[in-house]
């Protein structure tokens, strides 16, 4: 009972703790239609404007929001990050008490769990702390997160902040991190943002940078490639924010062209949050990109529809912009409504009574018990099992008196967070959870660091390889490599870390695991064709608990069952490719190899979706039937449904025309989960190439995480949508496709479906 109360109890408390009654709970703003509940938050929000003045309206639209102290309304920072738990940047505050917040995996890894509940699981813990730091006047409570775009080249900087290659992949993890920030309260408990809108996958080159770059996209790839996972970010995951990119494409700022937030977002997706600009976007549109002179740019990207500025520009530039008549007043007063509105929606007006998110403290809801074990589960089920010769994995902790522990990475502390992180709360390495499963341990980096520029450190890691019973080599790059504005040129192992691979495969006498750390690809084809190298791990950026999880995998307390989101490219695949060319398909006549597994035929080092497990399993045809029919009258009208929805992937009204499964069963004697990718072939005669039609070489229609036992035995089934038996074609139109579509499970137990 006392209990209960206190947790009843608790957002009154919180309200005195924070020090202020909300605005609407004091004059001037109490009982006016700002803080009627009855009405809309735009219409309150649209009362609220009319209260300020010009220059108030103006400096609200930049990310650092002043405070407007006449109507009690707080000073405000829009922009915070926390792509994979709260990190550094202007909204957040990491000081007593706030010191840390759970390190979670980097979202490449998260994405290899290819497990929607883990997704929203973390998104939700996020929101969660996030709502705690708020509480204690520490941080924000809006979120440029998640990263929806889509690794096209390997050499992308920012490849580690996505979700991988695959568009429907992408779709699901960006909806899921929404829906969990976001809760389902009465108010938004942690304002998510679906960035960067929309082509946007380049830094760095040589030759350009992002603030310059012209990103020349056809119409085939948009449509297919680049707006489903917007799509289903904004459609079925209701964000309270967009983000338009820094970049151009074809010709025109993402931040000055209405086609994407004002048309296709709000127009067509019933996006109902705010929009607001990537870092310096704004500025770019006239300093970076040329395309207008200050004033008219600012005009244009209020016209386009973006509502908050992450920068300085509107402060030096909007309010002459206005004064010579160049923006319009009603501009400037829809973008403040928006941001009001979503402030409106967060509880940031209302009393404190109503709002359970005001119970979370930093001391109860920071860093539990509960997160750490969401944190270590995720970074073991985003371990990827690549090579295992002989079963080589799991490693008997019992037979290993001593395990040498080597390789640039394998003490890495801060960088196993990947880049936009913050202080967590503990940092597990892999040399610490590893020598805590042995009774001995030994320790040489090979390499000063990841560059490894001098050999000097690989002789004495061979010898100690030599002296040992087994062999953990953990080799990769870092944030020092890929990140932010930092794009490779390569994307083979830097220095003379194929040097240390073969040293130590060579001198050592037992078992020799290879752990690979990196967000983008990377050519570790050295390992993978070394008779001595039994087995290959990769681990993405795994977060604060990457030790425990890799000791649970390595030592067989957890079977592993993740699968590579993107594919790991020999490094002369991006010998003569162009950075810039934003195509994806392949065009022979060119020598353009095209881009991920959809739309490149050649050898990889290891493929999309890629993933081994310490059982084996079989695939079977499930009781559905193996060749089915569909009439193509009835794809084109389910075509024509969705055109007419604006939709770009499936939604919840979205009917399925037919469904398909398998049936898998665990035929080993370990426990483990397994993931189930179905994979679409297009019929015959339908080819990547753009001289023929550029469809897919195959794409995903879903997967799905089952957990078996040994001998146990499942159905999993998938619901095809129109979405999964059509392809669109080069004038950027979805079309039915005559012919046999072929359905595998894993590869495995072909569905043939006739489309007739």
């Amino acid at each position: 009972m006392e209990t209960t109360m206190l947790r009843r109890l608790l957002p009154f408390l919180a309200g005195l703790a924070i020090g202020l009654a909300r605005p609407c709970e004091m004059e001037p703003l109490a009982g006016t239609p700002a803080c009627d509940v009855d009405k809309s938050p735009l219409v309150r929000a649209q009362y609220l404007v009319s209260l300020l003045n010009t220059t108030e309206k103006v400096k609200m639209l930049s990310d650092s929001s002043p405070a407007i102290p006449r109507l009690h309304i707080e000073a405000y920072e829009w922009w915070s990050e926390a792509l994979h738990g709260l990190a550094y940047s202007p909204g957040m505050e990491f000081k007593v008490p706030t010191v840390y917040a759970t390190s979670f995996p980097q979202t490449i890894t998260l994405a290899a769990t290819f497990n929607r509940s883990v997704w929203a699981a973390v998104g939700s813990v996020i929101g969660r702390e996030a709502r705690a730091f708020s509480n204690e006047r520490r941080g924000g409570l809006t979120f440029w997160a998640p990263t929806v775009n889509l690794i096209r080249d390997p050499r992308w900087g920012r490849c580690q902040e996505t979700a991988g290659e695959d568009p429907w992949h992408a779709a699901a993890f960006a909806e899921r991190m929404v829906v969990g920030l976001q809760g389902d309260g009465p108010y938004i408990k942690a304002g998510a943002t679906c960035k960067h809108a929309y082509a946007y996958d380049l830094d760095n080159t040589s030759t350009v940078n992002r603030e310059t770059f012209d990103a020349n996209v056809t119409v085939q790839d948009e449509v297919d490639t680049y707006l489903p996972g917007f799509h289903a970010c904004v459609r079925n995951g209701k964000p309270l924010a967009i983000m338009c990119g820094i970049n151009s494409v074809n010709g025109v700022p993402s931040c000055a062209n209405p086609r994407i937030a004002k048309e296709v977002a709000r127009g067509q997706w019933n996006f109902t949050g705010f929009v607001t600009s990537d870092h310096g976007a704004v500025r770019s549109v006239s300093v970076g990109h040329g395309y207008l002179a200050p004033d008219e740019a600012c005009s244009a990207v209020l016209r386009a529809g973006l509502d908050v500025e992450c920068g300085d520009f509107f402060q030096e530039y909007l309010l002459g912009s206005i004064g010579n008549g160049t923006t319009p007043m009603p501009l400037v007063d829809a973008a403040a409504a928006n941001l009001f509105a979503a402030q409106i929606r967060l509880g940031v007006f209302d009393p404190t009574h109503n709002q359970p998110y005001l119970q979370y403290t930093f001391r109860h809801d920071v860093n539990t018990r509960a997160a750490q074990l969401l944190a270590q589960d995720a970074a073991t089920q985003g371990v990827v099992l690549l090579k295992n010769t002989g079963r080589t994995l799991p490693l008997n902790p019992a037979a290993v008196a001593n395990l040498a522990i080597i390789g640039p990475n394998s003490e890495a502390r801060e960088t196993l967070k990947g880049n936009f992180y913050g202080p967590s709360p503990f940092i597990n390495s892999f040399s610490q959870g590893l020598q805590q499963r042995v009774e001995s341990a030994t320790f040489n980096l090979g390499c000063p660091d990841v560059w490894c520029t001098t050999q000097q450190l690989i002789p004495p890691a061979a010898r100690l390889a030599s002296e040992a019973d087994a062999v953990v080599l953990v080799v990769g790059i870092d944030s020092s490599i890929e990140s932010l504005q930092l794009d490779r040129a390569s994307t083979a192992l830097p220095g003379y870390q194929n040097q240390l691979i073969e040293a130590v495969a060579n001198a050592c006498r037992g078992p020799l695991v290879v752990v690979v750390m990196a967000g983008g690809s990377v050519d570790f084809s050295a390992a993978k064709l070394h008779p001595k190298v039994q087995s290959i791990l990769w681990v993405g950026y795994p977060g604060q608990s990457a030790g425990a999880a890799l000791a649970d995998v390595v030592f067989g307390d957890a079977s592993p069952s993740g699968r590579l989101p993107h594919t790991q490219y020999f490094s002369n695949y991006t010998d003569g490719l162009d950075a810039t060319d934003m195509n994806w398909r392949a065009e022979a006549s060119r020598g353009f190899p095209g881009r991920s597994y959809r739309f490149f035929s050649g050898p990889v080092v290891y493929p999309y979706g890629s993933g081994l497990s310490y059982t084996e399993f079989s695939y079977t045809r499930s009781s559905l039937p193996g060749e089915v029919s569909v009439a193509e009258s009835e794809v084109s009208a389910a075509i024509r449904t969705a055109t007419e929805r604006h939709e770009y992937s499936p939604t919840v009204e979205t009917p399925a025309l037919l469904k398909i499964g398998v049936s898998v069963a665990n035929a080993g004697g370990v426990a483990s989960a397994l993931v189930v990718i179905c994979f679409a072939v297009p019929p015959l005669g339908a080819g990547p190439d753009v001289a023929a039609g550029g469809f897919p070489v195959k794409f995903s229609v879903g997967s799905e995480k089952v957990h078996l036992r040994p001998q146990q035995e499942a159905a999993v089934y998938f619901e095809l949508s129109v979405f999964a038996i059509s392809a669109v074609n080069r004038t950027g139109h979805r079309v039915p496709l005559p012919g046999t579509w072929t359905y595998t499970f894993n590869g495995e137990a072909p569905t043939l479906v006739n489309v007739h």
